[in-house]
């Protein structure tokens, strides 16, 4: 019996090593590396308070993508090592772009600003790596058949600055001075600029294009040519840092008068200089409209626990933050589609369920619109600077009108607006 049970061993441990080998194995974490490039200082060293939100934002996504099931026991990565600070300028962005995307990323994320996006984007087809952008909208970038590895989770700034001569033009003004920078926004902000104008029979009288970074004593000289000519209505497009040597020059200028009107493209930071902060008193800006949802709620939340302090959700900062959560959570979204599908979580896939992305986000339904890199039907608001608040340390922005995304109609609020001079009096066309 003994010698039967003995010989019976190797049979009943290859029996239970069979069995063993015939359980279901648990599948293998997968961590997907993401790259960014973001903007937490500008070129010449300032502190970008709305790109380092943004930085921010991308990371509390990822926080909550991680601790949450959607993906499993899958996680997603943004090393230290992979995010650069890019200082939303054009030179050297491909080459930065590029050190990321020979590495074993993903997705390229950030990439907020215009004119280094389309550099980057080039690099991105280059590489087969898709980018996605919380924030560059120049028109340009809107083509999947020139930029086949770019999405954003931005309209096109058409979206944007046509806006801001639909209110010129609902005040009736006549004519205006416009000033704007050679860069890839800015020349097509300038098309929209030419178009809405042109649309509401508004004369640009005299008209001002200059590089990124111009100096101030350049600017200068064109504003005072613009107060010689007597003209008193202002359109700018370009970058925040120019956009502010434009106020600053107002204010040296003292320009900052009843019965002028000033239109940006951007909001600016709210830590600007006194000059910069009391030159655009009164002037409009177009952003997103962000609708008080619980997700926005608890975005809000987490953003001020990760800054330690609280946060204006009427501030461009936060804006950029919200546009960088949800840029995350689309790669997030893209990668869980994939999964459920059973199709490989490579760059090529990711491209394609990139496109697809439709969901819901703090700031709203993200979707693309059809045959386009394009955020479709993104809710836009206009701000009016109200100069600083009571703090005496940050600009007050009061939301003074919106734009329907279906129809485009423009609703304004008279009774909100403060105009330059800090006056409730309308200038006069």
């Amino acid at each position: 019996m003994k010698h039967f049970f003995d010989s019976g061993r190797p049979l009943l441990f290859a029996c239970v090593t069979v069995a063993i080998a015939l359980l279901p194995r648990p599948a293998k974490t997968e961590i997907f590396d993401l790259g960014g490039l973001y903007t937490y200082h500008y070129h010449d060293g300032r502190y970008a308070d709305w790109g380092d939100y943004a930085r921010h934002g991308a990371r509390i996504a990822i926080e909550e993508v991680n601790t949450s099931a959607m993906l499993g026991d899958d996680r997603i990565r943004l090393r230290p090592e992979n995010t650069i600070d890019y200082h939303c300028w054009p030179e050297n962005a491909a080459v930065m772009a590029e050190t990321l995307m020979k590495k074993n990323i993903l997705v390229l994320t950030g990439a907020d600003c215009s004119s280094p996006a389309v550099e980057i984007a080039k690099m991105g087809a280059r590489y087969r790596v898709p980018v996605i952008s919380n924030g560059a909208n120049a028109s340009m970038l809107s083509s999947p058949r020139e930029f086949p590895w770019f999405v954003r989770v931005v309209t096109p700034s058409e979206a944007y600055e046509g806006y801001l001569i639909d209110v010129a033009a609902h005040f009736g003004v006549k004519a205006i001075a416009y000033f704007f920078t050679t860069d890839a926004w800015g020349l097509g902000a300038r098309e929209v600029i030419h178009e809405y104008t042109a649309r509401h029979g508004i004369e640009i009288e005299k008209e001002y294009a200059f590089a990124r970074d111009t100096d101030d004593a350049t600017i200068s000289a064109f504003v005072a040519e613009v107060k010689a000519a007597g003209i008193r209505h202002i359109v700018m497009t370009g970058p925040t840092p120019d956009t502010v040597t434009l106020f600053r020059a107002l204010q040296a200028l003292d320009m900052n008068q009843p019965g002028y009107s000033f239109y940006a493209a951007e909001m600016i930071s709210a830590d600007e200089s006194p000059q910069a902060v009391l030159g655009s008193l009164g002037y409009f800006a177009p952003m997103a409209k962000l609708l008080q949802t619980p997700k926005l709620a608890r975005f809000r939340q987490a953003l001020e626990r990760r800054l330690g302090h609280s946060v204006d959700a009427n501030s461009k900062a936060f804006f950029y933050g919200a546009l960088s959560y949800d840029h995350i959570l689309a790669v997030a979204h893209a990668i869980e589609a994939l999964k459920a599908e059973g199709r490989p979580v490579n760059r090529d896939n990711m491209m394609t369920a990139l496109r697809r992305m439709d969901f819901e986000g703090a700031t709203g339904r993200i979707r693309l619109r059809h045959g386009s890199n394009d955020r479709a039907s993104m809710p836009i608001q206009i701000f009016n600077s109200h100069g600083y608040k009571a703090d005496g340390k940050t600009v007050d922005f009061v939301s003074i009108g919106s734009v329907d995304p279906l129809s485009g109609r423009l609703t304004i609020d008279e009774s909100a607006i403060l105009w330059p001079g800090a006056t409730k009096t309308v200038p006069q066309p």
